[in-house]
């Protein structure tokens, strides 16, 4: 017994790689996003059309129902200038930062309520019956007009800037066309008169602001002027003023103290009079130690005369000796002039030392004055300091004085007339209405009805947990996918079964050829068919499974194990009313609880006998062992439609008896979570799972290789017939 069992539970399940079973099941290859969205799309284009139709509809009859506008538009040009009346330099370059906060604050005052309350008054609008109408507004006795109607002018304004430009769009909305065209240019030209007033304002503030700082400013120049001079007064420090010869002075003058132009004057005088002093005092040493120097013309002429009388001497000596008259009279002669030499000599001696003497008390007279202007000088030179601090503060008053005085004067003529607003397009009555736009409108519908369709498509495929792709149940559940059944109407279930051209035949028989791939050629001995919840098509993939086992010459036990809710009978009828729970209660006898089914043959069936309270007591007996072990030593096969396995414990107590077990699962309802669950329990009930069949494949599961005319049947003609008109046979 332990070696018949051990043969009919495989230790492991191979995994398949022939091709053939690569065939029965579905092509393998990767399917894109586009595919899989666009798959989502055909399972729900239901309520695709049906959201998409609603917003349509909708949109039409917000459309017929909205009342109509009119839009009335001119279009101005706001240019920008610099007005800097008081031509004060900033201290750090902003242009750039101006520039681009320029335009966006105009739009802000375009729509701020001063100019609304503006145009109020300047159209008298409290008055206005068309413009009370358009809006329907009625003012109380004592309403407050700007109050009331200025936030409605802004709830129906509209500032739209045009890109890359300078120009600036207003736009009205009405019920009104005259009216919203009368508003749009009122607006335009209230924008203007409000941007001329600042300007004006700002140039009367300007003049108001200069007239307080002249002033101020002659206030100050006034007492600098007095300080400087009562300072100068009471330091002596008197100016004159000369040429500039060699400094860079914008006026070609320099200032310069009394004491200092005498100083200056009074150097150069002693230093002409110590260049003649000591011209004297040469010559007086000159004429003192050289008896031979020539002094003077007189003396030199002298000397000449005698030097021509010592050489007439000397050659009339030579000649008559000294008693020769002429040589006495030479000699006389040479000693009157010695005589007149030597006096004019003494003479000019004398004369040298009076003009020494002279030059030397005029260069002392010269330096004592110096001397004392020197210090005089000093100390007005220290008394300079403050002196200057106090005449650059009167420059820079006078400057300052000036520069605004100018100022003052030429701004009464700057920015006067001029406006850096223009109006380009005044607004015209608009002939058609502005709203509602139908095609508009239905276009918006159209986009929120498909905005709104994906986002309820995302959630309803967020919150479906159901298997689509039948390849996931390898990837997510560890098992080889062994058949996908197609979804077929319930009343031709067993016909479609018995003819051997339909997609349910080919596809439960490439589940048989599949489990024999996968079980070195032969069908497990003993199968379980089971699913996580009920109706996911357990109960008919048994029928199916022993119905085919049989017409392959097998003899078959088709055993209905469902005891708490069989389902066999919505496909067979049997005759017998016991069955597999007298069994498991002690009937021994289970040849005769044996039927034929109806309308399929081939194989026999075991069912579930009369219901019983206590199913999981007599599963755990050890008599469904018993009765397995019975059954096989007669069969070729047993075929065992299981209870689902969640919720109970009857699923896994059958298991781990049999030599394998099928797991059905539905495709496109139930959730993950149930068959993982299931199939945890099985393999907790050390069970050998075979796989899993999917069922109810329908044209959800195109996109993935599966559903509607996915292959089987292929090359059969039309109503079930081969090429020459007669049915195919297995």
């Amino acid at each position: 017994m332990n070696g018949e069992a051990n043969l009919r539970r495989p230790t492991s399940v191979p995994v398949l790689a022939d091709s053939a079973y690569d065939e029965v099941v579905a092509a393998d290859g990767g399917v894109s996003m586009v595919e899989q969205y666009l798959q989502v799309a055909r399972n729900h284009k239901l309520l695709i059309a049906a959201i998409i139709l609603g917003s349509l509809v909708l949109g039409l009859i917000m459309s017929l129902l909205a009342e109509e506008r009119f839009r009335a538009s001119s279009r101005i040009e706001i240019s920008q200038i610099q007005d800097n009346v008081t031509e004060v330099q900033s201290v750090q370059n902003g242009d750039f930062r101006q520039d681009r906060l320029y335009l966006p604050t105009q739009y802000e005052l375009l729509q701020t309520k001063s100019l609304a309350g503006r145009v109020v008054r300047e159209l008298n609008l409290g008055q206005d019956r068309q413009f009370l109408d358009a809006y329907g507004i009625e003012l109380g006795g004592d309403a407050n007009v700007e109050d009331i109607l200025a936030p409605v002018l802004l709830g129906n304004l509209t500032i739209v800037p045009v890109q890359n430009s300078s120009l600036v769009d207003i736009q009205f909305t009405s019920r009104n066309p005259e009216v919203a065209a009368k508003l749009a240019n009122a607006w335009a030209d209230q924008f203007i008169a409000e941007n001329l007033d600042r300007r004006y304002g700002a140039t009367i503030e300007a003049r108001q602001f200069l007239e307080e700082r002249l002033a101020q400013t002659r206030e100050r120049l006034e007492d600098a002027e007095r300080q400087l001079i009562t300072y100068a007064s009471n330091r002596g420090l008197l100016t004159i003023e000369q040429a500039n010869t060699g400094g860079s002075d914008s006026q070609g003058t320099v200032s310069q103290t009394l004491v200092a132009s005498d100083l200056q004057a009074l150097n150069r005088e002693l230093a002409a009079a110590t260049s003649a002093r000591i011209t004297a005092e040469a010559a007086l040493a000159a004429g003192n130690t050289s008896d031979t120097s020539s002094t003077s013309a007189t003396v030199a002429s002298l000397r000449q005369r005698r030097a021509e009388a010592n050489a007439q001497l000397a050659d009339l000596t030579s000649r008559f000796g000294d008693g020769y008259p002429p040589v006495r009279a030479l000699r006389a002669q040479i000693a009157q002039l010695d005589n007149d030499i030597a006096s004019e000599e003494g003479r000019t001696v004398s004369l040298s030392r009076t003009a020494y003497q002279e030059a030397l008390g005029r260069e002392q007279r010269l330096r004592a004055q110096v001397n004392g202007l020197r210090d005089q000088f000093v100390t007005q030179r220290q008394d300079s300091v403050q002196y200057n601090i106090l005449q650059r503060d009167v420059d820079t008053n006078r400057e300052l004085y000036a520069g605004l005085l100018q100022r003052y004067r030429e701004i009464g003529v700057v920015g006067a007339g001029e406006s850096n607003v223009l109006v380009v397009d005044r607004a015209s009555v608009p002939g058609a209405p502005f709203e509602p736009n139908l095609v508009q409108n239905l276009v918006v519908a159209l986009l929120l009805g498909v905005l709104l369709t994906a986002v309820v498509l995302f959630i309803l495929e967020q919150l479906n947990q159901s298997l689509r792709d039948p390849r996931e149940v390898q990837e997510r559940l560890g098992l080889p996918l062994l058949a996908g059944i197609p979804r077929t109407a319930e009343k031709d279930l067993m016909e479609d079964i018995t003819r051997s051209f339909s997609e349910l035949y080919e596809a439960y028989f490439s589940l048989t050829s599949t489990m024999a791939f996968r079980n070195g050629g032969m069908v497990p001995k003993s199968i379980m068919v089971t699913s996580s919840r009920p109706g996911e098509g357990k109960s008919l993939s048994a029928v199916a499974l022993a119905y085919l086992l049989g017409r392959q010459g097998k003899k078959v036990l088709l055993v209905d194990a469902d005891l708490r809710h069989s389902g066999m009978g919505k496909y067979l009828q049997a005759e017998s009313n016991i069955g597999v729970s007298q069994y498991l209660q002690g009937n021994d006898d289970w040849r005769a609880m044996l039927s034929r089914p109806d309308p399929l043959d081939g194989f026999d069936l075991l069912g579930p006998g009369r219901k019983s309270m206590s199913v999981a007591e007599m599963l755990a007996n050890g008599r469904f062992q018993r009765l397995l072990d019975a059954v096989e030593a007669e069969y070729d096969h047993v075929v065992v439609d299981g209870p689902p396995v969640l919720g109970l414990a009857d699923a896994p107590l059958i298991a781990a008896a049999l030599s394998g077990v099928l797991i059905v699962i539905e495709a496109n309802e139930g959730k993950w979570r149930y068959v993982e669950s299931a199939i945890m329990r099985l393999e907790q009930a050390h069970a050998t799972l075979l796989g899993a069949v999917v069922t109810k494949l329908d044209d959800r599961n195109a996109s993935y290789g599966y559903g509607y005319g996915y292959g089987y049947g292929y090359g059969y003609g039309p109503g079930g017939k081969d090429g020459s008109g007669q049915e195919a046979s297995a």
